[in-house]
């Protein structure tokens, strides 16, 4: 949930956790798509410590020019993106779910990094007890309701429910490696109920990370079975284009 403050933006708690992954692998050039109204550009410079290059890409929301980025671009990102120069780092928040083609946007942001460089992405986190429940009772998870009615651009559509496994599944098809998921500060589960809800399928992923052949196979089952993919309201991956293209 959004905590309201005096920005012209609401504050969610998958900020921090975006910045300390750019502050961590020491991103000097980083391209926000979509930048929406924003908050990276705001956040960013001060928090990273370093002279970090800020360009982002729009369509339907912009920030003001004093919002810290050196470019803004007017893109449709479900059409493909083209820069001039790579970037150290792309993000994409917010936006996964809301794009008619996810694998042209995946793709444009691969290509936009240079070897070694590492994609954020954010997006709601449909694997949780409540949405499963109503995907059960309704047929559509929470927040994914049919928009019938809305207009594109108008609007707020939601496109594709994202949980860890297929965003694993996306980013592995088009090339990216260390896939990651990382912890969000949030209430996890929110209710009691639900852990016992969680219990089978705990079991079934335990059964699974016993089983795996290899270490990444290991790896990706302790990621799908933690936490913040069966019980966190939010996703934040990220995923590092490889040093070397094969």
């Amino acid at each position: 949930m959004a905590v309201g403050t005096a920005l012209r933006y609401p504050y969610y708690p998958y900020y921090p956790v975006v910045v300390d992954i750019l502050r961590s692998r020491l991103a000097d050039r980083v391209l926000d798509a979509p930048c929406g109204q924003g908050w990276l550009g705001d956040t960013l410079p001060g928090a990273s410590g370093r002279q970090v290059v800020l360009d982002g890409v729009g369509l339907w929301q912009f920030p003001p020019a004093s919002a810290g980025y050196q470019s803004v671009t007017e893109h449709d990102l479900d059409t493909p993106l083209t820069v001039a120069e790579h970037y150290d780092a792309t993000v994409c928040c917010e936006a996964i779910h809301l794009m008619t083609n996810p694998g042209v946007l995946v793709q444009s942001l691969y290509k936009a990094l240079r070897p070694g460089g590492t994609l954020i992405i954010t997006t709601p986190n449909t694997w949780y007890f409540r949405s499963r429940l109503q995907f059960l009772l309704r047929g559509f998870h929470s927040g994914f309701r049919p928009m019938i009615g809305r207009q594109r651009g108008e609007d707020y559509i939601t496109y594709f429910p994202w949980s860890f496994p297929q965003l694993h599944l996306l980013l592995s098809h088009y090339g990216f490696a260390n896939i990651t998921l990382h912890e969000v500060d949030e209430a996890k589960p929110k209710r009691m109920i639900e852990h016992l809800l969680a219990v089978p399928s705990r079991l079934y992923y335990r059964r699974r990370i016993k089983r795996a052949e290899t270490e990444e196979v290991r790896e990706f089952w302790k990621q799908a079975g933690s936490d913040q993919s069966v019980h966190g309201r939010w996703l934040v991956v990220s995923a590092r284009k490889p040093a070397e293209e094969k």
